[in-house]
């Protein structure tokens, strides 16, 4: 555990203070070299990629000791902490004076899923960069999120912009195996580290351009984890005499049934508003019409098939089958055969009566079905603060940006941070290409002029959000 003091920002604050607070953060922001902070944003990436935080085992605390050696060079004060052997985790603050309101956090997850090196064309832990694009396990899930909140943090202590409430980097451990370890553990059991938070950024949303104009898309709210295992048992016995009611046997017929089951269509706010929102990139009247008025238009099949690609898994409970055991030899019929499944439930979705479902579906009783993971995330609302400084950055850098709220198909560590009364959003300002991708899929890629450009316009919104506004 270590703690440096803050340098003293003595002299810079002595020849600004003649200038009110706003015009004196214009000026420093002005004087940024925005290119070279995205060049040296770019050179931390392709750093940080080459730290090993693949999660099983994680070892994130190399990547906390990679984000303190930064820290420590730029005399910010941090810490670094573990909650399990080589679990780390790691908080950095820029302190304000509290005149604007509570803490802000910038959230990142240093853990990343495995990659086989078999099915990549370059090292996975590489940081290669080639055609316009930088390469390497976690550079979209989310260590390019998190080089770009270092990058922005620095520019505004580089700057020294005043503020007006702390704006803190927390890197996390854990997170793609739940976040118990990480965030879950900060919010139990190092709950000092966030007294004062009232807002936390992390990913979630996305960034992109359509027609002409920059949409951002913020999770505001996700689905439902729900992650079960089915066990079915049977006789044992030689491969060589078949079992009608093997072990096996029973589970492939209950996966059937699972697989082929469908839930019901349900349109929750956030995702109407969102596909309203989208009525604003359509070149086709009818169809924009649709948009706007989807409540109605979601009965109709057409309409329904067209969004699906996009909106599917946002309008429906989803389940996807994702891991099966069996017998560990090849002419010995197990007595018992697992099955793993990913369940994703809409916001206000009650799990319990979504598992009695799923045993009517699969109408066995010698098939169990055991939770493995289960929470409830709530929802962030809209008319506060941070979501205001996101959407006037974004129309600082594109007047006609959309922002729009979205709910989230998988999980973030956002829900540990909501459940404990602090607003979380999901949302990163690395403009999305076409080619870029895909998170946690073979050759994972982003584009190096995306990353190039991102700290400046999270830049502009944590000065929106955070400095100190100027006193009469």
């Amino acid at each position: 555990m270590r703690r440096l003091p803050v340098l003293a920002l003595a002299t810079i604050t002595a020849l600004l203070v003649v200038l009110p607070a706003a015009s004196q953060t214009a000026a420093q922001t002005a004087a940024l070299d925005w290119r070279r902070i995205g060049r040296e944003t770019l050179e931390t990436l392709q750093d940080y990629l080459q730290v090993d935080t693949i999660n099983p085992p994680g070892n994130e605390i190399r990547g906390a000791r990679f984000f303190a050696e930064r820290f420590e060079a730029a005399g910010i004060p941090f810490e670094v902490f573990e909650s399990e052997p080589g679990r780390g985790n790691i908080v950095a603050r820029l302190a304000g004076d509290g005149s604007r309101g509570g803490h802000v956090v910038l959230l990142n997850h240093m853990d990343v899923v495995p990659a086989d090196p078999r099915y990549w064309s370059v090292e996975p832990l590489s940081g290669v960069i080639r055609d316009g694009r930088i390469y390497g396990r976690g550079v979209t899930d989310m260590k390019a999120d998190a080089a770009v909140q270092l990058a922005a943090m620095l520019a505004l202590h580089r700057a020294g912009v005043p503020l007006g409430r702390d704006v803190m980097f927390l890197g996390t451990a854990a997170e793609e195996t739940g976040g118990f370890e990480g965030a879950g553990y900060i919010v139990e059991k190092r709950r000092d580290l966030i007294d004062g938070v009232e807002f936390a950024l992390t990913e979630g949303g996305s960034t992109f351009r359509a027609e002409g104009r920059m949409v951002h898309n913020i999770e505001t709210t996700q689905k439902t984890p729900l992650w079960l295992r089915l066990k079915a048992t049977g006789v044992a016995g030689h491969g060589s005499r078949p079992i009608a009611d093997s072990a096996a046997n029973r589970l492939v017929r209950a996966l059937d049934r699972v697989r082929t089951f469908r839930s019901q269509i349900r349109l929750v706010p956030p995702v109407a508003e969102a596909l309203r929102s989208s009525a604003a990139l359509e070149t086709d009247p009818g169809r924009a019409a649709a948009l706007l008025a989807v409540e109605r238009s979601i009965g109709d099949p057409a309409f329904l098939a067209s969004i699906d690609q996009r909106f599917g898994p946002l309008l429906r409970n989803t389940i996807s089958i994702t891991a099966l055991t069996g017998s560990n030899k090849t002419n010995v019929i197990s007595p018992e055969a697992t099955a793993e499944l990913d369940c994703r439930l809409l916001p206000g979705e009650n799990p319990d009566l979504f598992i009695a479902t799923l045993r009517e579906v699969i109408d066995d009783d010698d098939v169990e079905i055991e939770t493995i993971l289960r929470f409830q995330p709530s929802a962030s609302p809209r008319d506060t603060a941070l979501w205001r400084a996101i959407e006037e950055a974004a129309r600082e850098h594109d007047a006609n940006a959309l922002v729009v709220p979205t709910v989230l198909g998988g999980f973030t560590d956002s829900h540990f941070f909501r459940e404990a009364g602090i607003v979380a959003y999901g949302w990163s300002p690395i403009v999305g290409r076409t080619g870029d991708g895909p998170a946690h899929g073979n050759d994972e890629r982003l584009s190096v002029e995306a990353v190039i450009e991102a700290p400046r316009m999270l830049y502009d919104m944590l000065v929106l959000l955070a400095a100190r506004r100027p006193t009469n």
